[in-house]
């Protein structure tokens, strides 16, 4: 029977941040590697507690007073002992200039707050790993050492002591980057010239082969690799060149090239290959064979790792791409359709309702969906903030029904409402999304003629809000997976509910943003749910006042350009602006549009962003060199991103609408832009 590998001791980890709640999360989220993590306010602790023992990796705040987190990294990065030290700097904005210097003062990488648990225990964890690896083989370089003085007597004690530690401090060295160049580039640093005249990496990760290669004659660059190092490159590959130099070197034949293997999970990265020039330079006998041996399989560890901290970046870019472009691609059927409807809203009539009702519900629906996918990836790369003020989670509540019932959605249900005033601290705006999903996921799945039961109330230091449903209930394995992302449980075939599971995630995310907590329980298929929310208390605000919406109406008649290159979209716009009692002109594309604003002199152009040839950034730049300041002008895009709307403003648009437009938001949005740009109404015509 074999013995159980014994547990390995605890690992430091030191977080210094000056604000105690911070330092009280990032443990907590750091426990589940269990490991010894130590938590300081400020620099000067930092330093006490790094000469007291030694850490794996520091997560160091740059934004502390007294003493910043870049002037506690110099005084890190001063000491001999301290200095490889990999530091993680935290910061909630960084530029160039912020980038430049951490990079500079020794940091290995930057993590952006609010943190994404999973990357930041992720990074941590490699540094774990690397560091306990580096301690293992102190342990070894000091048996090894042990074993040396007993055996052959201190000069060879000696070397191996300067070997292990040379492996230990490299070890570290290659870990403080997670960047490919970078720890490529250290780890030929680490052979020439002291180990090698030359070395080379031939890295061949997913079938592309990258080179990189140091020559011991500053400056010059190796071109085509010596033919010994290539053929013995060459060799490794087929499994042969490695056991032949082991052979050799056993033999007692001094070698001159040597040629490893790189291998990770099983996978041949690449060759680590060192050349010694001349034969005044030394060969290298078996000892020498085996120290690079294990530096390259040391290597072969920090590059595998680097490779997959690339890989984990383009997933997280590419994902962020596919969601704003399946934001662009819905919001354009959804433009169109929004803009039938606002047509329908004035023409009115009874044979045009239950078209009209139809699609204002689907409208409705689509505009859901594209909302909770972008607002998903927003909360996971740490891109939403959050407005907090005291709001009463009864009137939220009510608030969501009404909308529901507008939109004829609660039709053929028993609603039973039971509140109490219950102020909570939490962003309105936010809490409506919350109760939306969660109503509409009990209206789903829960057949006509059911009931839907509403109760909210305080608890202690929480405001308590529960919905629970007659409908169709949750299995055992729904209640443990229904916050994940994209699940569903498996219904039948004729299923029409649709979907794609994002919904309760979305308010599992956003509870959570705001310290709170939503839990799910079923007793069963078709017994019904029942979902909690519980959020922190907050005290009412009776000095705030309900905003007082502005009259966007009485503007007059417009001269208005619309540049769309969508042809259904620009119909549907153009005649919505036309019954609202303006004058419009089309175009369908850039080009055209600037043709047509030079010869109409409009008083406002709507110009969409993704037009072909001459994008709508360019359309509103030329306007604006060519003189057109007192010309309103109104992006209209599928992309509803923060980054989106700085670009148009800095083009040159006033304002920034994202598809599908709402018919009295973009009549609002044209009354503001048009009193900016002709406060005294020159152009009002009645």
């Amino acid at each position: 029977m074999s013995t159980p590998a014994p547990t390995p001791a605890p690992v430091g980890i030191l977080v210094v941040d000056d604000v105690p709640s911070k330092l009280i999360a990032m443990e907590a989220l750091l426990s589940e590697l269990h490991e010894h993590v130590v938590c300081v306010q400020s620099g000067a602790d930092a330093l006490r507690q790094l000469l007291k023992r030694e850490f794996a990796v520091i997560l160091l705040d740059v934004n502390m007073p007294d003493m910043d987190g870049f002037e506690t990294a110099d005084l890190i990065r001063q000491h001999p002992r301290l200095r490889r030290v990999p530091i993680i700097f935290m910061t909630s904005a960084t530029d160039d200039t912020h980038v430049l210097r951490g990079y500079s003062l020794g940091a290995v990488d930057y993590v952006l707050t609010p943190i994404v648990p999973d990357v930041l225990r992720t990074k941590v964890r490699v540094f774990v790993e690397l560091f306990r690896m580096a301690e293992e083989l102190k342990q070894q370089a000091e048996e090894r050492v042990v074993l040396a003085r007993e055996q052959v007597g201190r000069a060879a004690a000696e070397d191996a002591a300067r070997r292990s530690a040379f492996l230990a401090d490299a070890g570290k060295t290659m870990a403080r980057s997670l960047n490919l160049e970078a720890t490529a580039r250290t780890v030929l640093d680490l052979l020439v010239p002291d180990l090698a005249d030359a070395a080379m990496l031939r890295l061949r990760p997913n079938g592309s082969e990258t080179v990189f290669a140091r020559h011991h004659v500053e400056g010059e660059a190796w071109g085509d690799p010596p033919a010994d190092v290539s053929q013995a490159m060459d060799a490794v590959t087929l499994s042969l060149s490695h056991q032949l130099v082991i052979e050799q070197a056993a033999s007692g034949q001094a070698v001159r090239g040597v040629a490893c293997p790189l291998f990770a999970r099983g996978e041949l990265l690449g060759v680590l290959a060192v050349v010694r020039e001349t034969a005044a330079a030394g060969r290298y006998d078996r000892p020498a064979v085996a120290l690079i041996e294990e530096l390259a399989s040391r290597a072969a560890i920090a590059l595998d790792n680097c490779l997959l901290y690339r890989e984990i970046e383009e997933r997280d870019i590419r994902k962020e791409q596919f969601v704003a472009m399946l934001a662009h691609e819905l919001r354009n059927p959804l433009g169109a359709i929004s803009s039938a409807v606002g047509v329908m809203e004035l023409v009115g009539g009874d044979p045009g309702e239950r078209a009209r009702e139809i699609i204002k519900r689907q409208l409705f629906n689509l505009s859901q969906l594209v909302e909770d996918l972008v607002d998903t990836t927003r909360i996971t790369t740490g891109k939403i903030s959050l407005n907090r003020s005291a709001i009463n989670l009864a009137e939220s509540v009510t608030r969501c029904l009404k909308t529901l019932e507008i939109a004829g959605r609660t039709n053929g249900y028993e609603l039973r409402v039971d509140t109490e005033e219950t102020w909570v601290f939490a962003d309105s705006a936010r809490i409506d999304q919350v109760l939306s999903n969660l109503l509409g996921n009990a209206l789903k799945y829960t057949p006509s003629g059911g009931r839907i039961t509403v109760r909210v109330r305080t608890e202690d230091d929480r405001g308590v809000c529960e919905i629970s449903d007659t409908g169709r209930g949750m299995s055992a394995e729904a209640l443990q997976r229904a916050f994940e992302l994209f699940y569903q449980e498996e219904r039948s075939h004729d299923r029409v509910r649709g979907g794609l599971g994002i919904g309760l995630t979305l308010v599992r995310q956003l509870v959570e943003l705001h310290g709170g907590t939503v839990e799910a329980s079923s007793e069963g298929e078709w017994r019904g749910s029942r979902f909690t929310i519980c959020l922190p208390l907050g005290a009412r605000d009776a000095a705030r006042a309900p905003d007082t919406p502005k009259d966007s109406g009485e503007i007059g008649r417009r001269r208005i350009l619309l540049v769309e290159d969508n042809a259904d979209a620009r119909q549907m716009l153009q005649m919505l602006l036309t019954l609202a009692g303006h004058d419009v002109d089309s175009a369908p594309d850039g080009m055209s549009g600037l043709e047509k604003a030079a010869s109409g002199c409009p008083d406002i152009a709507v110009i969409d962003l993704g037009l072909p040839g001459v994008d709508g950034y360019e359309v509103a730049r030329r306007l604006r060199a060519g003189g057109r300041d007192d010309l309103g002008l109104i992006a209209l895009t599928g992309y509803g991103q923060p980054a989106d709307r700085q670009a148009a403003l800095a083009a040159g648009f006033d304002a920034h609408v994202v598809k599908p437009v709402d018919p009295s938001h973009l009549a609002s949005v044209i009354a503001s832009v048009q009193r900016r740009r002709q406060p005294d109404n020159r152009h009002v015509r009645e």
